[in-house]
């Protein structure tokens, strides 16, 4: 068994057996806006916040204002914010399993619980593919209204309302179809996981 990866994927293998894994594998079109704010850490603080302002105010009506009830708000705001980040809003990942033993590259999408999406047999690939794609700023007067609000309060969020190109890495079907896999923010990155599956299979 050997390992390869990065902060994007992983590859490992297990004898004759290539496992890709990433979180990075959704190449629908998003609002930067809404990517830029929304996120899993931010739906995370709200989340701890709605349930610790509840606790807390269940507290105060029944037993009044007490240090008791400032720590349970406490408490629930940081602990739930780990709760809710680890396991309510933990990232999606895929999951592509290049079996030479099976004949069959089995792809699924896992979260909470793990799902089978595709299972395809090996001989029906034709090849990896390599695709450039730019996103580009859907709401530039939102984007800028933003920052400015961010600068105010003395945050600065990274790339945020830049236009972004994406690299795709996807597998060619016989039938014409393809499954997109990976999701690549540098080339480099898409180029080492293109040229490690391509030279696994063979193609």
């Amino acid at each position: 068994m050997s390992d390869a990866g990065n902060n994007d994927y992983s590859i490992r293998y297990v004898g004759r057996t290539l496992v890709f894994r990433t979180a990075s594998f959704s190449a629908d079109t998003a609002s930067v806006l809404h990517t830029g704010i929304y996120n899993r850490e931010f739906a995370s603080v709200l989340a701890s916040m709605a349930v610790a302002g509840l606790v807390y105010t269940l507290l105060v009506v029944n037993c009044g204002r007490s240090l008791v009830a400032y720590a349970a708000f406490i408490l629930l705001l940081v602990g739930g914010f780990v709760v809710f980040r680890e396991f309510i809003f933990r990232a999606r990942y895929l999951e592509a399993i290049f079996d030479k033993d099976r004949e069959a590259v089995i792809i699924a999408v896992g979260g909470l619980k793990k799902k089978t999406k595709d299972r395809i047999p090996l001989n029906y690939l034709t090849g990896v593919m390599l695709e450039k794609k730019k996103t580009e700023i859907e709401n530039p007067d939102g984007v800028k209204f933003v920052e400015k609000i961010s600068l105010q309060h003395g945050m600065v969020i990274p790339g945020f309302g830049e236009e972004r190109i994406s690299y795709l890495l996807k597998l060619n079907l016989s039938d014409g179809s393809d499954r997109l896999i990976y999701v690549a923010g540098e080339m480099k990155d898409a180029m080492d996981a293109h040229e490690a599956i391509k030279g696994f299979l063979g193609l």
